[in-house]
């Protein structure tokens, strides 16, 4: 074995005790990941393109040299077998170390003590007529806001406000990036990721203006240290609600709207569900169907039901047991969170 080898397994068996046992998971992510997510967004701030893509198609690479160059020379099986397996490890450790980890942490509502709320037919229309009122009152409102302050804004929101939840404050140096190779995600309908090699926050270059803010807050949140979709759903709405600009606002209820609607849909009655959906305004539907529409026109097909079916199986092997489905647990936490208060 190599001395790089040794530190590796070092390594993996830090990330494992990460994945099995909680407090070293929440000793991980109150000061480890501040650091390695610092000295790795500092490295990657001095480049100006996405490095996630290039790590991703690196170790792929790796993988096919190491198998072809076993096949050319006739290889033995145990010896391609370590070589393939020494890549992997250190693919799960960058992986884990550089963000992953936080997945293992003690979950938000644990650590803050409190339980979840409770569906009462009562309280979900309160909100849901609270909701709509908001949603119909900022629509219609062109965008007015810089990107550069935007992102400023959220940062310190952020850093100020939910980094005392336990999650991770910000650097100047972090900024959000695009993809390198965007038409992909747009085939898939990724509006944005989290990159957790080089702790980059991307954004799809083919954002809506209206859905701009909502997507930057959310990624944001998953830089913070923030894994739950639900999670970084609340924080971005809850960040888009306070805005004082009513573009901002309408972003973070028009990005909630679809998860509204499904838990309206599952939790009222047919008649009540569609006096609801009645009472949204034209506009609040006009750039619904259009941004439906604008993302099916890019999507392929297959393509994105092999991104769906990998997001959901990633999700449940970090211990998201609802998988993809997680997104939607958003209204629960607004529920849960604004009760509190």
């Amino acid at each position: 074995m190599r001395k790089s080898d040794v530190i590796g397994l070092v390594l993996l068996a830090f990330v494992a005790g990460c994945r099995f046992v909680t407090p070293i998971a929440d000793f991980y992510s109150a000061y480890c990941y501040p650091l390695i997510s610092g000295g790795l967004s500092l490295f990657a701030s001095v480049i100006p393109f996405s490095l996630e893509e290039i790590v991703v198609l690196g170790f792929a690479a790796a993988f096919i040299i190491v198998l072809v160059r076993a096949i050319r020379r006739k290889t033995g099986f145990l010896r391609w077998l370590g070589k393939t397996a020494r890549i992997a490890m250190w693919l799960v450790v960058w992986l884990n170390l550089g963000w992953a980890c936080n997945y293992f942490r003690t979950p938000l509502y644990e650590r803050m003590g409190i339980q979840k709320a409770s569906y009462d037919e009562k309280t979900f229309s309160l909100f849901l007529d609270d909701y709509t009122e908001a949603l119909n009152g900022t629509a219609g409102h062109l965008p007015a806001w810089d990107k550069n302050d935007l992102e400023a804004d959220i940062k310190d929101f952020y850093s100020t406000q939910v980094s005392a939840f336990g999650y991770s404050k910000f650097r100047r140096w972090q900024h959000a990036k695009a993809p390198l190779i965007n038409p992909l995600y747009s085939a898939v309908g990724v509006l944005g990721f989290m990159g957790p090699f080089f702790c980059e926050s991307q954004l799809n270059k083919e954002l809506l203006d209206e859905q701009y803010p909502f997507t930057l807050a959310h990624e944001l949140a998953h830089l913070a240290g923030v894994t739950s979709e639900a999670e970084a759903n609340y924080w971005a709405y809850v960040y888009c609600r306070q805005s004082g600009l009513p573009e901002i606002r309408y972003s973070g209820h028009l990005a909630l709207l679809p998860y509204v609607s499904a838990s309206a849909k599952a939790n009222l009655p047919e008649d009540r569900y569609s006096e609801w959906k009645a009472s949204l305004a034209e506009k609040v539907l006009e750039d619904y169907t259009c941004s439906h529409e604008y993302w099916n026109e890019r999507r392929v097909g297959i393509i994105d039901k092999v991104q769906q079916w990998m997001m959901d199986r990633f999700l449940k092997s970090n211990g998201v047991s609802q998988g993809a489905g997680d997104y939607y647990g958003v209204v629960e936490m607004l529920m849960t969170m604004d009760g509190r208060e």
